[in-house]
């Protein structure tokens, strides 16, 4: 059996030559030209933030867009913590956005607030609160930058100001406290208005931040008073200050 090879080069090359045109149609025909993105997921930044973002033209190529490029540009808003992009053909981007969330503030120097999300990162600096959550007094860090978390002297105690903060959020009720006296995380002390609960360590931090929640709805507005849940016990007592 005899194999012509000069033919088989010749369909060879004919394959590689329709790949390559076909590769060429694809970036220049408007059919594969970015129509339409879908942004998904954000709260705090807008879809226009996002898609400018993007630095699409009216030209861009759906096969061709470089996401690695595009997330390093989505993601220098420190508010958005993650991205991803899905491509639906022949012309729709799908945007899905992870934002990051204001969950607590540091005042440094007196003036300048430092926003930190649920994990201590500081995500924003401003001269003025933006919308209710919890000042965190008394908080030692050694060093700050924007986009990361805070270098304190101790970890674990930062730890413990962290897990508590996370918990005030899984519970709903990070918008209602109003400050978080830290300075000593074996005593800190969580402030909801006129009333200051004493939770102690992070020890059964879980069941303290319920008992919070639980006791908010029962306590008249406007009093003023302090409930001891350092220990978990089985009744609280809420004593009255005049």
């Amino acid at each position: 059996m005899k194999i012509d090879i000069n033919n088989r080069k010749f369909k060879i090359a004919a394959v590689i030559s329709g790949v390559v045109l076909v590769i060429a149609i694809a970036l220049v025909s408007p059919i594969f030209y970015v129509q339409e993105v879908v942004v998904q997921g954000n709260n705090r930044v807008t879809d226009s933030e996002i898609r400018a973002s993007l630095a699409l033209s009216s030209t861009s190529n759906i096969l061709f867009f470089n996401t690695d490029d595009a997330r390093r540009r989505v993601m220098s808003n420190l508010y958005i913590g993650n991205v991803t992009f899905r491509r639906s053909l022949p012309g729709r981007l799908y945007v899905t956005v992870f934002e990051r969330r204001p969950s607590a503030y540091v005042e440094h120097p007196p003036g300048t607030f430092l926003f930190l999300d649920e994990y201590g990162r500081v995500i924003d600096v401003r001269p003025y609160l933006i919308e209710a959550l919890p000042l965190l007094e008394g908080l030692q860090f050694t060093r700050w930058q924007l986009g990361e978390i805070l270098e304190v002297p101790d970890e674990t105690d930062f730890a413990a100001v962290v897990h508590y903060t996370q918990l005030l959020i899984t519970h709903d009720l990070i918008h209602r406290i109003t400050h978080m006296n830290v300075s000593d995380p074996s005593n800190i002390r969580i402030l909801v208005n006129y009333i200051e609960f004493h939770v102690g360590s992070v020890s059964d931090a879980d069941t303290k931040v319920r008992t919070i929640a639980a006791m908010l709805d029962e306590i008249p507005d406007r009093l003023r008073g302090f409930v001891d849940l350092q220990e978990v016990r089985s009744e609280y007592f809420f004593e009255l200050l005049q």
